[in-house]
């Protein structure tokens, strides 16, 4: 079987690609890991839209060439508009040359809805895979333009769509209920992501000695909402206070606010900004830690929850979050039933006071594996190929 994958852009480490081992995000991260263990049973076949990429192979994936495509000429577009439509052109192409069986879209953007529109033009199955949904009733700073494409996205006809948690389906088919249930699919991530228990420094240079450590981990911004963090903690007693320090671990995308709101309370002492993290000075984090806390507005299944699960560590979350139905485990989630800052401090008190064990959590962990999530994919693509035919 041929799938051809299509995304914006991805993450990779290898220093293959030197566009692409920058900045690390986990959608970036999981869509390369689908594409490459999708690549061990079948032939995978990625075709990136933010700049144009020599042919190569990278493992076990076939990054398709577009280095040779032609610009657009057309003076009266934008160099956007000219870039969107030589990579669609560019995508036709691949279309005509590689035949795949089934084509992944990855990633909301301009461009993903036009390769959607080719496919359904050429006849040719395709199925889109949604990482980060707002939806049309969150009003989030800087997601304005995200909102838009959902709309225009999620209003095509008979769209096919893997949501990667049940809350984010929900969701989906809530917003636009033209979209037939059985058109969207469900897949949990999974992660290649191996736990190792770091020696470091951390324990003293955040004098962390006797005290209970969780982190959150992500860049800083309005929708990862660790303001809320901050206004929570406040609420807690003096004697919680003491014993535990939260460290946030990401790329600061709002100038410093987080970081002013925690000393306009005091608390520069107990939450501290640790700054933007490589992947093991990630792991050495995750050594010192005994929880992780998510306090985000809209959040797909973050692959920084399936590190830390893999750590045995527990997590604190609200019980609306997109993810929320698939990680109903007691022994291995704290829910905030409410988004009040009383909801999210009264969270931490219960996390504190509960006896977790860690080996559980651990085992639990190992169902979010990616030869899992491959697996599953590879199902849902066989079955969708099986259903056409059949229909046809």
């Amino acid at each position: 079987m041929k799938v051809l994958f299509m995304a914006w852009e991805i993450y990779d480490d290898s220093g293959m690609i030197p566009e692409f081992s920058k900045y690390c995000t986990g959608g970036g991260l999981v869509i390369k890991n689908i594409c490459e263990y999708v690549g061990r049973v079948c032939e995978s076949y990625l075709f990136i839209g933010k700049c144009k990429m020599p042919e190569m192979d990278l493992g076990n994936i076939h990054l398709v060439g577009t280095d040779r495509e032609e610009e657009v000429q057309d003076t009266g577009l934008s160099v956007q508009e000219k870039h969107l439509q030589t990579m669609t052109a560019a995508f036709e192409k691949a279309l005509k040359k590689i035949r795949p069986d089934i084509v992944n879209i990855h990633g909301l953007g301009v461009l993903a809805k036009q390769c959607i529109e080719v496919c359904i033009a050429k006849g040719i199955p395709y199925v889109y895979t949604e990482h980060l949904y707002i939806g049309m009733n969150q009003k989030i700073p800087g997601y304005e333009k995200h909102i838009e494409w959902e709309k225009q996205l999620f209003r095509i006809p008979d769209l096919r769509v893997i949501a990667v948690g049940s809350g984010m389906k929900r969701k989906i088919i809530q917003d636009f209920p033209e979209i037939s249930e059985k058109n969207v699919s469900v897949i949990l991530n999974g992660t290649n992501f191996i736990a190792q228990k770091l020696q470091s420094d951390l324990s003293k240079k955040f004098d962390l000695h006797e005290k209970k450590v969780l982190l959150c981990v992500g860049s800083i911004l309005d929708r990862k909402n660790q303001m809320q963090i901050a206004n929570a903690f406040r609420l807690l007693s003096r004697d919680i206070q003491e014993k535990i320090k939260i460290l946030f671990c990401g790329a600061d995308a709002i100038e410093g606010a987080l970081q002013n709101r925690i000393s306009e309370l005091g608390l520069q002492d107990k939450l501290i900004y640790a700054g933007s993290l490589s992947n093991r000075e990630m792991k050495e984090y995750y050594s010192i830690a005994d929880g992780l806390i998510v306090p985000s507005i809209a959040e797909g299944l973050s692959i920084a929850m399936l590190e830390t699960m893999a750590y045995g560590l527990p997590i604190i979350m609200f019980s609306d979050l997109e993810c929320a139905d698939d990680l109903k485990d007691e022994k291995v989630i704290c829910f905030a039933e409410d988004r009040s800052d009383q909801g999210l401090a009264d969270a931490i008190v219960e996390w504190d006071q509960r006896n977790w064990d860690r080996d559980y959590i651990i085992q639990y962990s190992k169902y979010f594996s990616m030869e899992r999530m491959a697996a599953d994919y590879i199902n849902f693509y066989k079955q969708s190929i099986n259903s056409l035919e059949e229909n046809e």
